[in-house]
């Protein structure tokens, strides 16, 4: 289930460009702490892993990008999406925010102007889905250095079909690997954005549309988690 959460402001709305972390702290901020705790320090465990299970999308709204200054003016209003496979967590987060006079992003002070519960089922076996937010993956080797992948390379959507497996796994749908595929949607074109997370910590991710072939349980998932990793930071 995902939120479309829209806010306002009486005065432009100033970030720096990469908000990733400010909009995470805006989300944890407003829920009751049971579950900021538990999805921010714990998650839910799969090996050696734990998942959070929750992601959100980019801010959109007029904007202005100032590239010498390194930050971003919206012009009120914004909204961004947000969607939990928890559905306490979800109802917790919408509810804070109604209840709450004035909200805190960053050091902007806003106001909700609506809250909209969009429940978006698949339909059918096989759906073209555009990113909300740029979609990142990688893996770590013998070194601890971490390979980021691109959408031109197969082990892209090797890694992304087995993160989606594992993600069923961990909401109580057992499924094999070979039930799942993505695919790059046709003539998609795929835009590389580079995020810094907090001050230093870079992410490689990319924008575009991908075709997801599996049962509608699967999509559902995929729709309400995200695909790829690191999807509580906005991916």
């Amino acid at each position: 289930m995902r939120l479309k959460i829209s806010l306002t402001s009486e005065s432009n709305i100033v970030l720096p460009m990469h908000y990733n972390y400010i909009l995470q702290s805006f989300i944890y901020n407003n829920m009751d702490s049971i579950y900021s705790t538990f999805l921010h320090s714990q998650g839910f465990a799969y090996e050696k892993r734990h998942f959070k299970l929750f992601t959100f999308s980019n801010i959109f709204g007029k904007r202005k990008i100032i590239k010498a200054k390194k930050r971003i003016i919206f012009y009120p209003p914004i909204h961004f999406y947000v969607s939990f496979i928890m559905k306490e967590a979800l109802s917790s987060h919408a509810k804070s925010l109604i209840t709450k006079n004035k909200l805190k992003l960053g050091n902007n002070i806003l106001n909700v102007s609506s809250i909209e519960v969009i429940e978006e089922k698949a339909k059918s076996n096989q759906a073209t889905v555009k990113t909300l937010s740029p979609v990142t993956i990688h893996s770590t080797d013998s070194n601890r250095k971490t390979i980021y992948y691109n959408p031109y390379e197969n082990s892209f959507y090797t890694l992304l079909e087995k993160n989606l497996w594992k993600k069923c796994n961990l909401s109580g749908l057992k499924i094999t690997l070979d039930d799942i595929k993505i695919l790059p949607a046709e003539n998609s074109r795929f835009k590389k954005a580079v995020i810094i997370y907090k001050r230093d910590y870079v992410i490689e991710s990319w924008k575009g549309k991908f075709v997801l072939k599996a049962p509608k349980e699967v999509i559902n998932i995929a729709l309400t988690t995200g695909i790829g990793d690191r999807n509580s930071m906005g991916f």
